[in-house]
């Protein structure tokens, strides 16, 4: 009897120390910490049209959850794409009335493509900057720059001066920084033959629209000087890197 009520008691602690187990892996489960942060994420999106007379090829990014950044990157990319095609076909309409047996020989043909950079993106900036490149009829395409700098927070986008506020010389400062870096640039590359000092000095003064196309990083910040601002067209375009 002794020893069948002693088995008893060992069975009856073995499932009360379970039981405690169990709620204790429960409860520990249950007041675990949630980590609430999410990294930003960006997907590119893609738009392609080989359709005639158009060869189109487009990347743009879009970032989940920031749907006001997302309408400000499509509709520079619906701005662009539709600029775009009514220069083309203007220029193709054109190009057919001079000379229609030409025009039928040697069928034109438009490109547009537009990629992006990426800088810093976090929870307090979203920079790219559109990269752009264009043939819409004539004797040679185009490339330029268009920015996009958004702060999530104040869902505004994000200006030079914002960077620089409290500098009231902030654009002199630039200024020195990036005609130095571009006179070296341009020397070192041999590119000097095809610009001046003054030219240089021109597209590279104190101005906000001199360096209005502009790429955030986390420690720096990217000037870009599309063609013919600095030197010749056939210069191409330009990069500064400075540190913030």
């Amino acid at each position: 009897m002794k020893k069948t009520k002693l088995i008893l008691l060992i069975i009856l602690l073995a499932i009360i120390g379970t039981c405690f187990l169990l709620y204790k892996i429960t409860i520990k489960k249950d007041i675990e910490p949630v980590n609430k942060t999410s990294e930003i994420s960006i997907q590119d999106q893609k738009i392609t049209d080989n359709t005639k007379p158009f060869k189109i090829d487009i990347t743009y990014p879009q970032i989940t959850g920031l749907d006001d950044f997302n309408q400000k990157s499509k509709a520079i990319i619906d701005k662009e794409l539709a600029d775009f095609k009514t220069n083309s076909l203007a220029n193709d309409e054109a190009v057919k009335k001079v000379d229609p047996v030409d025009y039928a020989k040697f069928p034109r043909e438009y490109d547009l493509n537009i990629g992006y950079d990426k800088g810093e993106i976090d929870e307090n900036i979203v920079s790219v900057i559109f990269n752009v490149y264009n043939f819409e009829g004539g004797a040679h395409g185009a490339s330029y720059f268009v920015p996009l700098n958004y702060n999530p927070k104040t869902k505004q986008e994000i200006k030079l001066a914002d960077l620089f506020a409290g500098q009231p010389d902030y654009l002199q400062k630039i200024s020195d920084f990036c005609i130095k870096d571009l006179t070296k640039q341009l020397t070192d590359s041999g590119g000097i033959e095809m610009t001046d000092s003054s030219w240089i000095q021109r597209g590279a003064g104190p101005t906000a629209e001199n360096f209005q196309f502009f790429l955030i990083n986390t420690n720096n910040i990217v000037f870009y000087f599309p063609q013919y601002q600095v030197a010749a067209g056939a210069a191409g375009d330009f990069k500064v890197t400075m540190p913030k």
